[in-house]
């Protein structure tokens, strides 16, 4: 009797006392994921996933946590493997489907959306979200069709509006694309997305005052996009102001100096302005970001034929 005493306090020595159940790993991977400790989240919801494989839930928060510290590509097994235990869990038919564009595999993307559109016919995110990756895919047409039909079902779709404009403007139907970016900003006039998209269009309808108006505003609500200061020299470029767009272009490059971009309209504005030594930079450093461009290469072709050898 006193030894198996003696092996059951030997036991209970060297058990853990902090073991966790299930449901405690559970909650403490959703209160690790809501402050944002993904990483934590992960180790929480692995551990929990050892105790249950069968909790579709579990799969799909730890596929979460993996999505937002941008592990895009382990997504996808956790989201699969939801969907495996509850084929009408429809964030996972969503979430996965943003994984796959994230991945750029857009055909399993619309896929996804297509499933969950057969579930929930009348949520327009999935409309909106299928019409990206079509829009990604290159189809256009059937990337219209589905933010007509979202704003048919959300008329008050600010994002919606924003990527509509874009496709108008592709087919230069500017009007329409205007008419688009117009009402986004009614709907959403926080959406510094809207205001540079306006500007854009204002500049293919040479408006470079009223471009240059939006783009300012873009660029105080976020400072930190270069797009703005690019599309902000094209203005001043198309009024004359051609140190002002360099000083604009200079801005965009210490904003992300890896923005082709914005050494290829730099380099297009010194050579317009006959400074091919710095044009020539510029190209060169457009085809270190992006081997190849023709642009580039034409326009270095073009310089060297004007610089003394």
């Amino acid at each position: 009797m006193k030894r198996f005493l003696l092996i059951l306090i030997i036991i209970a020595f060297f058990t853990p006392a902090t073991a966790q159940t299930f449901s405690e790993l559970f909650n403490a991977g959703k209160q690790q994921y809501e402050a944002k400790n993904y990483e934590a989240a992960i180790k929480s919801y692995t551990a929990a996933i050892s105790l249950n494989t069968q909790s579709s839930h579990v799969w799909y928060n730890r596929g979460q946590a993996y999505f937002y510290s941008g592990q895009f590509n382990l997504t996808i097994p956790d989201y699969s493997r939801t969907l495996q235990l509850d084929s009408r869990y429809i964030n996972g038919w969503f979430q996965r489907g943003v994984s796959y564009n994230k991945l750029k595999d857009h055909t399993n993307a619309i896929a996804d959306y297509t499933a969950g559109i057969a579930l929930v016919p009348t949520d327009a995110q999935f409309y909106y979200n299928r019409g990206i990756a079509y829009f990604d895919r290159g189809d256009t047409a059937f990337s219209l069709t589905d933010y007509n039909r979202a704003l048919e079902l959300k008329p008050d779709y600010a994002k919606v509006y924003i990527n509509r404009s874009k496709i108008f403007f592709g087919r230069k139907q500017h009007r329409a694309a205007l008419a688009d970016a117009i009402k986004a900003i009614q709907l959403e006039p926080s959406y510094y997305e809207a205001w540079t998209n306006r500007g854009v269009i204002y500049n293919a309808l040479n408006r470079p005052d009223s471009a240059i108006s939006d783009l300012d505003k873009a660029i105080s609500m976020d400072p930190g996009r270069p797009k703005a200061y690019v599309e902000k020299s094209i203005s001043l470029n198309k009024k004359g102001l051609n140190d002002l767009a360099i000083a604009s272009l200079n801005k965009a490059i210490e904003v992300d100096p890896a923005y082709r971009s914005a050494y290829t309209m730099r380099g297009a504005i010194y050579f317009d302005t006959k400074n091919y030594t710095a044009s020539k930079k510029d190209m060169e450093k457009v085809l270190e970001l992006e081997p190849g461009n023709k642009f580039a290469t034409n326009l270095i072709a073009r310089i060297n034929g004007l610089l003394p050898q």
